[in-house]
């Protein structure tokens, strides 16, 4: 009975990619979809404010366009990401003392609390601090996720497996943007609040299932290594991993730029779509989730690709990257001007679910390579620095598209700048290209002289 159990579940694992699961047990299957189901709802969040920022700024106080846009997609996005990066950067440290498990379910339970406590909000200045320490969380998250995907996949399916974790936590972006959206347009007033609640609540029902019947897997474990040759503190030296190898340095300059024009598609371009395409809210949030359906698309399935590209030639995986994220420029900014030329409805939901595609294909990757290249001992500290320059891309997009608006009145113009900075994050991947199989053979042979000297 046991034996046939098993073999369906490995079937199952199989169809989706994950059959090295098959390997941790029911515990340790459950924990991955919970892992899932957490980041889904820890990331939903993240964007509530995009679809309702002038229903938010409007019960608060703030009717200003230009304070609204300051005040509630500009400080908050840096504040929120720099604390996060703080958190972040500490948690490559804390996760070589504590249990990841235990220090996943603090992550989750410091960054919802504050985000189900928004609701209840009554000025600014409280809106500010809820919204700062929901940073918390996906700032602590962000490193043990990757943490623990390392420990169970294989280089040989990794890429798959951080697809299906970015996909969960793009899923969750605009899930959150679309209920936003409709909440706010039905009731202006308080259906803004009632989403912060909708997205928050079920995270402590997935914290409670992970608590008690959940298991974390053996550091080390998808390499065959396990030990005391594992144990590792993180240190000032961790630091020097950016510069000595040049695929992190590739991934860590590639997160600045590359984050930027994401703060054109879910801070502002939900409402650029209502007040200069003449939308309604519930259709400006409708068309955002459009692009999150190619988002979902492209990262899911981006990661598939990436993996199955890496099986043939280790290269081809940023090469992938490279043009998927030149190329997608060029429809992201049609999006700003197409609108009044595009003749039916239909090609403008479909040019907003390709753009969606094109820009999320490097997402699994790039946390796929940083896993390949690095050892399992280090790739706490290795995502924690990576987290960091992501936050201040994303910190610092939203504020670079709020100072671009308030210089011009052209938004679109405003917003099609932004965008260019996937060019250089293109440009970045170069220095991935060239070093990824060289780093990843370094620390292959590095795990070797390792598990010789222990």
């Amino acid at each position: 009975m046991n034996q046939k159990q098993t073999k369906r579940e490995t079937t199952y694992l199989r169809f989706f990619g994950l059959a090295e699961l098959a390997d941790h047990g029911a515990r340790g299957i459950l924990a991955f979809w919970v892992i899932l189901g957490m980041a889904f709802f820890l990331f939903g969040d993240q964007n509530l404010i995009a679809p309702n920022m002038k229903n938010i700024g409007a019960s608060l106080g703030i009717t200003d366009p230009n304070e609204v846009d300051w005040k509630l997609g500009g400080i908050i996005p840096v504040l929120f990401f720099i604390l996060g990066g703080v958190v972040s950067l500490s948690m490559g440290y804390l996760s070589q003392t504590f249990s990841r498990k235990n220090l996943l379910l603090a992550t989750v339970l410091l960054g919802e609390i504050p985000c189900f406590l928004t609701a209840y909000v009554e000025t600014y200045d409280q809106f500010l601090i809820l919204r700062t320490l929901c940073g918390f969380g996906l700032g602590g998250i962000f490193p043990l996720l990757f943490s623990l995907i390392g420990d169970y996949f294989s280089s040989q399916s990794r890429a798959i497996a951080t697809g299906y974790v970015s996909l969960a936590m793009g899923l969750g972006v605009g899930v959150g943007q679309l209920l936003g959206g409709i909440l706010g347009g039905a009731d202006p007033i308080n259906g803004w609040r009632a989403s912060f609640i909708y997205m928050s609540a079920p995270s402590f029902l997935f914290a409670a299932i992970y608590l008690f019947f959940c298991k974390e897997p053996k550091r080390g474990g998808a390499e065959g290594i396990v030990g005391d040759e594992l144990s590792h503190k993180i240190s000032l030296k961790d630091f020097k991993l950016l510069f000595e190898s040049k695929t992190n340095l590739g991934a860590f300059l590639q997160g600045l730029p590359g984050c930027i024009p994401w703060g054109v598609f879910f801070v502002y371009l939900a409402d650029y779509y209502e007040h200069t395409y003449h939308l309604s809210k519930e259709i400006s949030a409708g068309m955002i989730t459009f692009s999150a359906v190619g988002i979902f698309i492209g990262t899911f399935f981006g990661g598939v690709l990436g993996q199955i590209l890496y099986n043939i030639k280790k290269t081809y995986q940023p090469l992938l990257c490279i043009g998927t994220t030149f190329f997608g420029v060029f429809p992201a900014i049609l999006l700003l001007y197409s609108f009044d030329i595009v003749p039916y409805m239909g090609l403008f939901i479909a040019l907003n679910i390709f753009t969606g595609i094109m820009i999320s294909i490097t997402g699994p990757n790039v946390r796929a390579v940083l896993l390949n290249v690095n050892e399992p001992k280090s790739r706490s500290a290795i995502f924690s620095i990576y987290n960091l320059t992501d936050d201040l891309g994303k910190g610092l997009g939203p504020v670079m598209s709020a100072v671009i608006l308030g210089l011009t009145p052209d938004r679109g113009l405003a917003l099609s700048i932004s965008i260019l900075f996937w060019i250089p994050c293109a440009l970045a991947w170069l220095l991935i290209l060239f070093n990824y199989e060289k780093d990843e053979d370094r620390m292959l042979q590095l795990m070797k002289q390792n598990v010789s000297k222990a």
